[in-house]
């Protein structure tokens, strides 16, 4: 029989070493980095950070998305509030696809006609922006994980990224 070139014990260390142990983490979401200021909106929550969410129910990505949305919307990072606006043409398709009435966390409106889709140069579903201080900052296309821990701290750190503005003293 023959025997490994090396032992018992060099196998074991090896075993331990912290380069076994070592984990990575998984690479933060895609994103798309985005500036300039962003289209107004009517009637959305007064919140320094908004996750501005173009969906629709008969979108089958948008469909695997929306418990994940629902968590973070429900549990967002300090200052982020979402907003989805729905491409579907009537509220009781939004009424079915949940069962009743949507989240209230989701700020869903209906985009009638795809003006704010168009404003924010929507081309496909589903897809989102971060808003800051009303000032785009990036855009995200596809579905995503929501609630990850990656993308919660991405959309934190693009958040700090972006501090308040200071206001100039009185004189």
């Amino acid at each position: 029989m023959r025997r490994p070139a090396f032992g018992a014990g060099v196998a074991a260390l090896l075993l331990a070493s912290p380069l076994t142990a070592c984990r990575t983490e998984p690479p933060p979401p895609t994103y798309l980095r985005v500036e300039g200021p962003a289209p107004r909106l009517a009637e959305v929550p007064d919140s320094r950070a908004l996750l501005v969410v173009f969906w629709a129910t008969w979108c089958p990505p948008c469909r695997t998305e929306t418990p994940r949305l629902v968590a973070l919307a429900e549990a967002p990072p300090d200052a982020l509030r979402v907003v989805v606006f729905s491409h579907d043409t009537e509220a009781k398709a939004v009424e079915t696809f949940f069962e009743g009435p949507h989240p209230a966390a989701l700020h869903l409106r209906l985009d009638e006609g795809h003006q704010v889709a168009r404003a924010f140069g929507v081309d496909t579903l589903p897809q989102s922006f971060l808003v800051v201080d009303g000032r785009l900052v990036a855009r995200f296309a596809g579905p995503r994980e929501w609630d990850s821990r990656g993308m919660r701290r991405l959309l934190e750190k693009l958040i700090r990224e972006h501090p308040p503005g200071v206001s100039a003293p009185s004189r």
